[in-house]
């Protein structure tokens, strides 16, 4: 939810770069759904943002569910994330 263009790049380029895999989903405009305190903050301190996490069946629910493997590459894309972020980037030119 609050994902931009230029988030989604710089996330997708740090992973490329970690040859790490991505998952991409999106919300149709014509489904309800639940919010996250990402976009509240991101517009509210104009903090770049990327809403990402570990896939999982039955969110807030008792019986939550995802795969081992997701919490290892997770851990593995927050790590690429803090040391490839900032290279990634400088060579970014975004036309205003």
């Amino acid at each position: 939810y609050a994902t931009s263009g230029i988030t989604s790049f710089l996330f997708k380029e740090v992973a490329k770069l970690h040859d790490l895999p991505i998952q991409e989903f999106v919300v149709r405009n014509d489904m309800g759904c639940g919010s996250t305190i990402g976009p509240i903050l991101a517009s509210g301190v104009g903090i770049r943002t990327v809403d990402c996490g570990i896939a999982q069946l039955s969110m807030h629910s008792v019986r939550e569910i995802c795969g081992t493997d997701d919490i290892d590459i997770a851990y593995r894309h927050f790590k690429a994330f803090y040391r490839s972020f900032s290279s990634v980037d400088k060579k970014l030119v975004v036309d205003d």
